[in-house]
C-alpha cells in the first residue's frame, strides 16, 4: 500500500462548461455544499472529542481505534471532497457518507501499529505538532500558490469542458499532503508524512 494514508484524486473526465463562468461556478458549488458544511460543522465536535481521547487506544492496544478512523477520517475525506469540488478540481458532487466510488478517495491503513509512547496523554500529540512545523510552513506557502491557482481554475473548465491536468495534480497534491499531515497530527498514522505532492 505504501504510505498508510492514501489520497487518490482521479483525472477530471469532464464538467459542464457553465461551471467555468468567471468564478460563478465555484460560488454556486459552494451553495450546493451547504449540507456538507453543516455536517462538517457538527462533526467538528467528533474530531475535538477524538483528539482528546484518541491517545487511549494507542496507549492500551498499540494501534488506533476503528471509531477514530471512521469519525476523524470521515471528516478529512469529506473536507477534501468538498474543497476539490468547490475548487472545480472534480466534477463529482461530494456525497455525505462513507467511502464509495468517488473521484476523491481517502483510505487509511487501520491495521497499522503505533508506538505506545504516542499514547502518553497530550505529550504524543504535542510532540507530533512540533515535528510537523516544517510541513506546516511549506503547506502555508503552497496554500498561497494553490489559492491563486484555484482562483483561475474556472478558465480550463470554461474553455475545455474539463479541469486541466496540471491543476488537478497541483491542487490535488496539496490536499493529499495536507490530509497526510492532518492524519499524522490527529494520531491516525504513525508514519511521518513525506514532503511530497505525490
Amino acid at each position: 500500500m505504501g504510505y498508510p494514508v492514501q489520497v487518490t484524486i482521479a483525472r477530471d473526465n469532464g464538467q459542464n462548461r457553465l461551471w467555468g463562468l468567471l468564478g460563478l461556478g465555484s460560488f454556486v458549488r459552494a451553495l450546493l455544499c451547504i449540507p456538507q458544511a453543516i455536517v462538517l460543522f457538527l462533526l467538528a465536535f467528533v474530531v475535538w472529542l477524538a483528539a482528546l481521547l484518541s491517545w487511549i487506544p494507542i496507549l492500551v492496544n498499540g494501534r488506533q481505534a476503528g471509531w477514530v478512523y471512521w469519525g476523524v477520517g470521515g471528516v478529512l475525506r469529506l473536507t477534501a471532497r468538498v474543497n476539490l469540488y468547490v475548487g472545480l478540481v472534480t466534477g463529482a458532487y461530494p456525497p455525505i457518507g462513507p467511502e464509495g466510488t468517488h473521484t476523491v478517495e481517502v483510505v487509511f491503513d487501520q491495521s497499522e501499529a503505533q508506538n505506545r509512547l504516542w499514547g502518553i496523554p497530550f505529550v504524543g500529540a504535542l510532540v507530533r505538532v512540533i515535528v510537523l512545523l516544517p510541513h506546516l510552513i511549506v503547506l502555508w506557502a503552497l496554500g498561497i500558490v494553490v489559492g491563486f491557482l484555484v482562483a483561475f481554475s474556472w478558465l480550463p473548465v470554461l474553455i475545455n469542458g474539463r479541469q486541466a491536468d496540471l491543476v488537478v495534480q497541483l491542487v490535488g497534491g496539496y490536499y493529499r499532503w495536507y490530509t497526510r499531515v492532518s492524519a499524522y497530527a490527529l494520531l491516525l498514522t504513525a508514519a511521518y508524512p513525506p514532503f511530497s505532492l505525490d
